[in-house]
């Protein structure tokens, strides 16, 4: 009878398969991971008085970092709970983008608060999906314990004081830059992982 790893659920061969199959869409984490960078280096650049422009990158990263993990949650090999969480996390990611894009023109002083309240919402739900995805992996499993207290910290905070954004624009920024080049290493890791397993097999 297989193996079943006790925190990820998964045999051995099921775990191979999982990481082929992410693998073969390596380029989509990639992708994220320059969108997220540029996202980042630009929140940072950008005065916080500038509420139209912040809502607009926001927008942008929420909406392709939604539809990269729907698309992820198709991969091949993905298990049950993790194909849910990808289609999950990137419905609620897609949501708040487009929801960000129809608000973006409103008085900036509502937008602020507008920002705040969408950002918060999107922190608690990445922080409890980042919780939920730590123990259906083993890659990065202490990564995603960490950004998932992270996030769940700064959403809390964004709740209770929504007009915080000014401040977490540029927190949020310096995050997006370190997460966007962590996803770019991620990629080309996950890639080679992939190639080792296959000459293995």
């Amino acid at each position: 009878m297989a193996q079943v790893d006790p925190m990820t659920g998964l045999t051995e061969d099921q775990e191979r398969a999982y990481v082929a199959g992410v693998a073969k869409n390596w380029w989509l984490l990639l992708i994220l991971g320059i969108v997220t960078l540029i996202v980042g280096i630009f929140l940072m650049f950008q005065p916080a008085e500038g509420t139209f422009v912040i809502a607009i990158l926001l927008a942008i990263y929420l909406v392709v970092s939604g539809i990269i993990s729907i698309v992820r949650g198709f991969g091949h090999g993905v298990p049950g709970g993790v194909r849910a969480l990808f289609f999950i996390g990137g419905a609620i990611g897609l949501l708040l983008g487009l929801l960000m894009f129809r608000f973006a023109n409103r008085d900036p002083v509502e937008l602020i608060e507008l920002l705040g309240i969408f950002v918060a919402v999107w922190f608690l739900f990445s922080g409890i999906l980042q919780l939920i995805g730590a123990g259906s992996s083993k890659e990065g499993r202490g990564w995603a314990i960490f950004a998932g207290i992270v996030y769940l910290l700064a959403g809390f905070v964004l709740l209770v004081n929504p007009w915080a954004v000014g401040v977490f624009v540029w927190i949020a920024g310096i995050w997006l830059i370190v997460l966007g080049l962590f996803e770019i290493v991620s990629s080309f890791m996950v890639r080679s992982k992939a190639k080792k397993i296959a000459a293995a097999a």
